[in-house]
């Protein structure tokens, strides 16, 4: 497996989808359509890895902890570099990303500090990528970027901690 070198995440109206594309430092470009409701699938898996950093895990108070992953998602988003076109295999014309597949599956797991995603189609050959903290921070702007360019009101995940503290009231 090779280094992520770029993420792209595009809107195509036509399709109603996003597409999503990773480029590796061997030059090679892996892309793999989102539907609305798989966007909320990888959504989750992000917001999930961003709980489960150590730094955020040790405050009990919710807002303290999202106050901590906002400044971790700061940092790292100010290191990123958002203006350098997508470069691997010189963005092929459309037709070849219309021949993309459609995510299916998700799986994920989160060890050794590192998020592990592997977005599959129904039949084929999906792709597996590795993030750490920076990585995912990037990604998860990347995606809610373009999902706000779909204008699909993707809603953030609740924090798992807080949700546990909920009392109902009738």
């Amino acid at each position: 497996m090779s280094s992520i070198r770029q993420i792209q995440a595009k809107y195509d109206a036509e399709e109603d989808r996003l597409l999503l594309r990773v480029g590796t430092e061997l030059d090679e470009a892996h892309g793999i359509w989102l539907t609305r409701r798989y966007l909320q699938l990888v959504l989750t898996a992000l917001a999930q890895y961003a709980d489960a950093d150590p730094d955020v895990g040790v405050h009990e108070s919710p807002s303290d902890r999202q106050d901590i992953k906002d400044w971790k998602a700061r940092q790292a988003l100010g290191k990123a570099n958002f203006d350098t076109p997508f470069e691997a295999d010189n963005d092929p014309p459309p037709s070849g990303l219309l021949n993309a597949p459609l995510a299916y599956k998700l799986n994920y797991r989160i060890a050794k500090n590192q998020l592990y995603l592997t977005l599959l189609p129904k039949q084929g050959e999906g792709f597996n990528i590795a993030l750490n903290h920076e990585v995912a921070a990037s990604m998860t702007a990347i995606l809610q970027a373009a999902a706000a360019k779909a204008d699909w009101r993707i809603n953030p995940p609740l924090d798992p901690v807080s949700q546990q503290n909920l009392k109902i009231i009738n």
